[in-house]
């Protein structure tokens, strides 16, 4: 079971946890969505150092990419641009740090009609295509996330435009029980093995604040069998400050999650 869970945070908070994530046996994702700070980032150094340490304390590592205002399939060429420059700036900070993983929202508006998807496919094709090819290159695996998707189809769509091989998906439960128009479980079945990663957070089905597990509407034992049945290797991060996610974990193990996969044998 080690590092099967990991608690996500920035990469200037990294250093205040390693002690506790080596204790505890925990796995990291770090949230590179500070665009500003991205660009400017000198890789060779700070992040190099931290890359070794982890390395070194046995530190399972996945990244976030940026996702604020990015678009790789907008109209516009420099929204487009700009979006390539910060993920691909995200991809040499990943594979600094020794990432296993790296998480991309997809970027499309699904409250746009429904007939502008092939378009936005197409277009962003060129960004995600280079994406891939210096992930895999990395030795990383990238994977898609639902965000505002109300189905899987639409990461289904572009997954299949894109080298399957070095593309999995990581399914947010919370996202899906917030945007989703099909039921929360539903999603499983759909991405089924290539799930690769779960985040975790509670929602009041309404808004996105990533509370604590077990303050929200999500039924967190469907969570648990469901996870076991169809992704029983991927990576649970726990998505919310580090101190709610310690407690999230806490109440994991209490409510005995964990021993859900002894029911289904």
């Amino acid at each position: 079971m080690a590092h099967r869970f990991a608690l996500s945070t920035t990469f200037a908070d990294v250093s205040g946890i390693l002690d506790r994530l080596e204790e505890e046996s925990l796995g990291l994702e770090v949230t590179l969505y500070d665009t500003e700070w991205l660009l400017n980032l000198d890789r060779t150094t700070a992040v190099r150092r931290l890359g070794d340490e982890l390395g070194e304390r046995g530190i399972v590592v996945s990244v976030h990419a940026p996702i604020f205002d990015l678009n790789p399939g907008s109209l516009d060429p420099v929204i487009r641009k700009h979006t390539r420059r910060c993920w691909e700036r995200a991809i040499g900070v990943s594979g600094a740090l020794g990432a296993k993983n790296i998480n991309f929202h997809t970027g499309y508006l699904p409250l746009l009609p429904p007939s502008t998807f092939p378009g936005w496919l197409a277009q962003s094709l060129e960004v995600w295509e280079r994406v891939v090819e210096l992930v895999s290159d990395g030795g990383m695996r990238l994977l898609l996330e639902n965000m505002f998707e109300p189905t899987p189809q639409i990461l289904l769509d572009l997954r299949s435009q894109l080298e399957s091989r070095h593309v999995g998906f990581t399914l947010d439960v919370a996202h899906a029980h917030i945007y989703g128009t099909v039921t929360p479980e539903s999603w499983w079945p759909s991405f089924g093995d290539s799930i690769e990663e779960v985040h975790l957070h509670d929602t009041d089905g309404f808004t996105d604040d990533h509370l604590p597990v077990g303050e929200g509407a999500v039924d967190w034992k469907s969570v648990f069998e469901n996870m076991f049945r169809w992704a029983p290797d991927a990576m649970r991060v726990i998505e919310m400050p580090v101190e709610e996610g310690l407690k999230s974990l806490r109440r994991i193990v209490a409510g005995g999650y964990g021993d859900v996969q002894l029911e289904l044998l």
